[in-house]
């Protein structure tokens, strides 16, 4: 990639958004929806999260440490301009807002979480294969035609075509030790958004979301699509759930 820059828009807003993208992805995935907020006069943030964005070898040199530190600094730099902050994670930009909300002891007004990865599609022999495919390889080449059998953002134009068999085993060990014993700690409310046809996710892990938050207020909303991407098709039923959703808690 020559490099992707962050999304900040100050809208002299009470409001702000808090975008986070998906693993291996940039800020452009919110390029649609930060602009149609904007219109709506709220402050947007998408930040680019540490080693993406450049190269893959950059991304290999990170950590899930540098993830959420790129997330958190990104937090509270639209904190400076809102008084308060709703967060919409991507794929995995939703584990890193959850790990927010779970740092800041329920701050954020609201989250959504959209193709929320808990359980991968093919999850336990995706594992097998990280763990074997280690040993010979630094780097996995994303398939092109078994779509099902990826567990990235695949079909996002400005997505690594290799990524760090490193960074995807951490990328695991995050959703297995840090945001699955965590939800219960998610106390705002929150909208589960999905594709209702992922090939990404395992379906069962938007009901694991809904059923273990500790959220008194929260939605599933379903998008019928089978791509794992479900924000940047100018999606205005999206958009418009979303800032409903803002406009409903505020």
């Amino acid at each position: 990639m020559k490099g992707q820059k962050e999304i900040f828009i100050n809208k002299k807003s009470k409001i702000g958004v808090l975008m986070l993208h998906g693993f291996s992805s940039t800020p452009s995935q919110f390029k649609d929806l930060s602009a149609y907020l904007a219109k709506k006069r709220l402050n947007v943030s998408a930040p680019l999260i540490a080693g993406h964005g450049t190269t893959p070898e950059d991304f290999s040199k990170t950590s899930p440490e540098d993830w959420t530190k790129s997330a958190m600094e990104a937090y509270l730099k639209l904190k400076e301009i809102s008084e308060k902050i709703f967060i919409v994670g991507n794929s995995f930009g939703s584990n890193l807002g959850f790990w927010i909300i779970k740092e800041t002891n329920n701050e954020p007004a609201g989250v959504v979480a959209l193709g929320a990865p808990i359980f991968l599609r093919f999850h336990n022999f995706i594992k097998f294969r990280l763990f074997t495919y280690g040993r010979f390889k630094k780097y996995y080449q994303k398939p092109k035609k078994f779509i099902k059998l990826d567990y990235t953002d695949m079909q996002d134009d400005d997505s690594y075509p290799v990524l760090p068999v490193k960074c995807l085993n951490e990328l695991i060990y995050f959703l297995e030790k840090e945001t699955l014993p965590n939800l219960k700690k998610i106390k705002i409310p929150i909208l589960i958004g999905s594709a209702s046809m992922d090939p990404v996710i395992n379906p069962k892990s938007i009901n694991c979301i809904f059923k273990n938050v500790g959220s008194s207020r929260k939605e599933i909303f379903w998008i019928d699509s089978k791509r794992h991407v479900i924000i940047g098709r100018h999606n205005e039923e999206l958009f418009h759930k979303i800032h409903g959703f803002i406009k409903e808690i505020v």
